[in-house]
C-alpha cells in the first residue's frame, strides 16, 4: 500500500502543506539564489496558496510555475493560471514572477515555447492533484497521445484529453521534468481517491508514473 500522511480536516492540510512549500523556497533561494515552484489549479489547494502568498518571504527571488494548464485564455473561468494569480496575489505584488503556459496561438506552438521557458528550471518543489480517474497534471488514461516514457525528455508537451473538465487541450509538465524536482507533494482529499490509490486490483493509471518517479514524493491526505 502507498504510504498516506492523513490529516483530521482540510485546514490542518492546508495549514502543513503552504509551510511545506515556504521551506523549498527558503532552501531554493539558499542554494541558488531563487527558488522555482510548479503549483497544479483546482479548488482543494487554495487555501494553502493564499496562506503562502501571506508570508514574508523574498518574493523577488521566487517564479512560480504551472504544473499544467486548460488551453484557455486567463479570463475563461477554467484557467488555471487566473486561479494562481487571485489566490497568490500578495506575494506577486510582492515582486514574485508566474510562468504562464496559455499563450493566443495553436497548442503544439504555444507547448514548444512554454518548453523552451521552463527547461532547464531546478523545481524545487512541486504540488500535484489527482482526480478520480486516477490523472495527475494533466496525464489522462484516455489521451491518445500521452507520451510518458523516460525516453521523453522534454519539459513541457501537448495533450489532448477527450472529456477532461474545462477544455480537452491541454500543456502539461512532463515525468522527466518532475523527476528532476526536489520535492513533490501529492494532495489528495476525500475517501474516494485514497481508496483509488491502495486498490490492489486495478490497472495502473497516471499517478503511479508520478509515485514511482526517483523525486521523493509524499501523499498528503484529509477527508
Amino acid at each position: 500500500m502507498i504510504e498516506i500522511r492523513t490529516f483530521e480536516t482540510r485546514e490542518a492540510l492546508m495549514q502543513e502543506t503552504a509551510p511545506r512549500i515556504a521551506d523549498a523556497i527558503k532552501d531554493g533561494i539558499s542554494a541558488r539564489g531563487e527558488a522555482f515552484v510548479v503549483l497544479s489549479g483546482g479548488g482543494t489547494p487554495e487555501p494553502a496558496y493564499e496562506l503562502l502568498a501571506a508570508m514574508p518571504l523574498d518574493w523577488p527571488r521566487v517564479t512560480f510555475g504551472l504544473v499544467d494548464e486548460r488551453f484557455v485564455p486567463p479570463t475563461d473561468v477554467a484557467s488555471n493560471e487566473a486561479l494562481l494569480r487571485r489566490t497568490l496575489a500578495p506575494a506577486l505584488a510582492a515582486g514574485a514572477k508566474l510562468l504562464p503556459m496559455y499563450s493566443n496561438t495553436v497548442l503544439e506552438e504555444a507547448a514548444a515555447s512554454v518548453d523552451a521557458d521552463y527547461a532547464g528550471k531546478a523545481i524545487d518543489f512541486a504540488l500535484m492533484g489527482m482526480g478520480s480517474d486516477g490523472h495527475t497534471a494533466s496525464w489522462f488514461p484516455q489521451s491518445p497521445d500521452l507520451d510518458l516514457g523516460v525516453e521523453n525528455t522534454r519539459t513541457v508537451i501537448a495533450v489532448t484529453a477527450p472529456g477532461a473538465a474545462g477544455s480537452a487541450e491541454r500543456l502539461t509538465l512532463t515525468r522527466a521534468a518532475l523527476a528532476s524536482a526536489h520535492a513533490i507533494v501529492l494532495l489528495i482529499t476525500g475517501d474516494e481517491k485514497t481508496r483509488l490509490l491502495n486498490d490492489q486490483t486495478r490497472s495502473r493509471l497516471p499517478v503511479d508514473e508520478l509515485l514511482d518517479l526517483p523525486a521523493p514524493v509524499e501523499t498528503f491526505w484529509a477527508p
